[in-house]
C-alpha cells in the first residue's frame, strides 16, 4: 500500500523544523528591522538638533535678516533635496523649501513625524520660534527610512514564503527518499504477513547508512524466523510421524483387548502394556522439556564431585539385560589411573544428568550395534581434562552429518527404522554445554564413539 508522502512522519517533521527556522528568521528579521530603524531615527534626530544649534547661532549673530540668509542658503535646490526649511517672518513672509505652513506642525521646541507639501510627503520636523515673532520650522525627509521599510518588508515576506516553500519541498523530497528506501522492508512485511518467509530486503547503499542497518537486521531476523519455522515444523513433523506409531499401537492393543471377554490378569497385562508405552511417550515429552531448560539456563542444580568410574560400573549393571536381549555385549573400561592412585576419575557437574546423558548413549549404542558386537564405556584422563567415552560397532555416522545429528529430532536417515525420537544425542549435547564440556564424534572403525570431555577446571561452572 503506498502512503501519501503528505501523511509521512518525515514530511511532518520537516515542515516542523521549517516552521522553526521562519520562526527565527522572522525574530531575527524583526531585530534587524528595529536596528536598522532606530539607525535612522538617531541619525534624523541628530540631524535635527545639530540644525537647532546653527539656527539659533545663526540668529543671535545677526538676527532676522542673517537667519533669512541661512535658511535660503541651505534651502537651495542645488542644496540636499532631503533637508527642509521654512522661516515665517514677522510680517508673515516665508522663505525655504515649503510652500505653506502645516497645519499639523508641532509647537516650538517639539518634534514630531507629519505629511507635507513637498516630494518627500512625509518628514520629521522641529520647530523653534524667535523673540521677534519669527519662526522656523526645520524638518528631514523620511523617504530614505520609507524606502528601506518597503524594501525590508518585501524581502522579509519573500524570504518567509521561500522559506516554507523550500521547506514544504525538502520535505516531500525526504518524505518520498524514505519511502522509497523503506517500501521494500513494507512489502518485505507484508510477504511475512501472508506467510512467506523466503523474501529478502535489498540493501541499496555500501555506505551503511540507517536504512541498510535496518534491511540488515530486517534480513537476519527473516532468516532467523524462516529457520525456526522450518524447525518448528521438522519437529512437529517428526513428533507427528514417530509418536503416531506408539499411539497407534497402543490404540490396536487397547481395542484388541475389548473386542473379546478377557480373564482380570490378561486385562491387568494389557493395562500395564499401554502403562507402559504411556511412560515412553511422556518420558520423550518430559526430554523435550529438559533440553529447553538445560539449553535455556533456567536448570539450576549444585555441582559436586563425581566420580566418572562409578557411573560406568552402573551404567554397566543397569544396561546388561537389555544388551543381553540384543546380544550385544558390554564392557567398562577405566583408563590410566591419576597420578594420585586413588583410580577415580573426578569432575565437578551434576551426577544424575552426567548419568543420564551416558545412559543415552549407552541406548544408542546397544541399539545400533550389530549381534554379537561389543559396546564399551570408557573413563579416561587425557590431556584436556577427563573423557567419559561410549564406543560401539554399529554403522557409525558420516563426518558431514555429525553437527546435525546433535539438534533436535534429528536422526540419521539410514537409521530410520529404528524406534526413537532423535532426542538422545541433542539431549547429551544440551549436558556437555552445560558442564561446559566438548563433545565429540569420532569414527569407531567401525562404528562410532562419542565423547563427553570434561575441562580440568569444570567444577568452576556455576
Amino acid at each position: 500500500m503506498r502512503i501519501n508522502p503528505f501523511h509521512t512522519t518525515t514530511f511532518r517533521l520537516t515542515v516542523l523544523a521549517s516552521l522553526v527556522f521562519v520562526l527565527l528568521s522572522v525574530g531575527g528579521l524583526r531585530v534587524l528591522y528595529w536596528s536598522m530603524h532606530r539607525v535612522f531615527d538617531t541619525e534624523i534626530s541628530g540631524a535635527l538638533d545639530r540644525e537647532f544649534v546653527d539656527m539659533n547661532v545663526a540668529f543671535g549673530e545677526g538676527g532676522y535678516e542673517a537667519l533669512s540668509r541661512t535658511v535660503a542658503d541651505r534651502a537651495s535646490p542645488h542644496d540636499d533635496a532631503l533637508r527642509l526649511y521654512l522661516l515665517q517672518g514677522p510680517d508673515g513672509t516665508l522663505t525655504g523649501n515649503l510652500t505653506k505652513w502645516p497645519a499639523d506642525a508641532p509647537v516650538s521646541g517639539k518634534v514630531a513625524d507629519i505629511a507635507i507639501d513637498h516630494a518627500a510627503t512625509n518628514a520629521r520636523v522641529r520647530v523653534l520660534s524667535f523673540n521677534d515673532g519669527s519662526r522656523l520650522m526645520v524638518g528631514r525627509s523620511l523617504s530614505e527610512r520609507d524606502n528601506f521599510i518597503r524594501i525590508f518588508n518585501g524581502s522579509a515576506a519573500g524570504i518567509v514564503i521561500a522559506d516554507l516553500l523550500l521547506g514544504i519541498a525538502v520535505g516531500v523530497f525526504l518524505a518520498r527518499y524514505g519511502q522509497n528506501r523503506l517500501s521494500p522492508i513494507n512489502v518485505r512485511a507484508e510477504e511475512v504477513l501472508s506467510g512467506k518467509l523466503s523474501g529478502r530486503t535489498k540493501v541499496i547503499g555500501e555506505g551503511g547508512d540507517e536504512y541498510d542497518h535496518l534491511a540488515r537486521n530486517i534480513n537476519a531476523m527473516l532468516a532467523r524466523i524462516e529457520q525456526l519455522v522450518d524447525t518448528v515444523r521438522g519437529v512437529t513433523e517428526n513428533i507427528a510421524h514417530d509418536l503416531r506409531t506408539p499411539l497407534n499401537r497402543l490404540r490396536g492393543r487397547l481395542e484388541v483387548a475389548l473386542m473379546a471377554d478377557r480373564s482380570g490378569e490378561e486385562y491387568r497385562a494389557v493395562l500395564n502394556d499401554a502403562i507402559a508405552q504411556t511412560d515412553g511417550i511422556v518420558e520423550t515429552f518430559n526430554g523435550i522439556l529438559k533440553i529447553a531448560r538445560i539449553e535455556s539456563g533456567t536448570l539450576k542444580v549444585a555441582q559436586t564431585p563425581v566420580d566418572l568410574s562409578e557411573i560406568v560400573e552402573e551404567l554397566v549393571d543397569l544396561f546388561d539385560a537389555l544388551a543381553e536381549d540384543a546380544e550385544v555385549t558390554v564392557e567398562a573400561r577405566l583408563g590410566d589411573t591419576p597420578e594420585s592412585g586413588t583410580g577415580k576419575f573426578v569432575v565437578f557437574g551434576d551426577a544424575h544428568l552426567i548419568s543420564q546423558a551416558a545412559a543415552n548413549l549407552l541406548d544408542n549404542a546397544i541399539k545400533y550395534s550389530p549381534k554379537g558386537g561389543t559396546v564399551t564405556i570408557t573413563a579416561a584422563h587425557r590431556a584436556e581434562g577427563v573423557g567419559l567415552a561410549v564406543s560401539d560397532q554399529g554403522p557409525g555416522i558420516p563426518l558431514d552429518k555429525r553437527a546435525a545429528i546433535l539438534e533436535r529430532f534429528v536422526r540419521y536417515v539410514a537409521n530410520r527404522e529404528k524406534q526413537g525420537f532423535g532426542l538422545g544425542l541433542s539431549f547429551v549435547a544440551a549436558v556437555a554445554r552445560w558442564h561446559g564440556a566438548k563433545l565429540l564424534l569420532e569414527d569407531n572403525k567401525p562404528g562410532l564413539r562419542v565423547t563427553l570431555l570434561f575441562p580440568t577446571n569444570s567444577g568452576e561452572q556455576s
